[in-house]
């Protein structure tokens, strides 16, 4: 039985994880972040540090239980990716237009 094995077989998955901490992982999950890719700075430990606790708690920004339909929750869910994209898009021209402008 290889290294990895023994770990995961001696400290099986607890019931209720405990809240993500990136120096603490289960092996399992040890591994699978050796593939993470973060060519685009994109930093895993932030984003699952901060959305870890509403992943458990079920709390979604979406959830097509709420609408009576598939068709009114597939146009719910457009209108909100459309929302996050207008977010996205006004903050880039912000952005984009301060670093364009004329230094003195």
């Amino acid at each position: 039985m290889n290294s990895l094995a023994k770990l995961v077989f001696d400290d099986p998955l607890p019931a209720r994880r405990p809240v993500y901490d990136p120096n603490n992982l289960h092996p399992l999950d040890a591994e699978a972040r050796q593939y993470d890719d973060t060519s685009e700075g994109i930093d895993w430990d932030q984003i699952i540090a901060t959305t870890q606790d509403d992943w458990e708690a079920r709390r979604f920004a979406f959830n097509s239980d709420d609408y009576p339909d598939n068709e009114t929750a597939m146009t719910a869910l457009e209108q909100l990716l459309d929302s996050i994209l207008q977010k996205v898009l006004h903050r880039e021209a912000a952005f984009t237009s301060r670093s364009d402008a004329p230094r003195p």
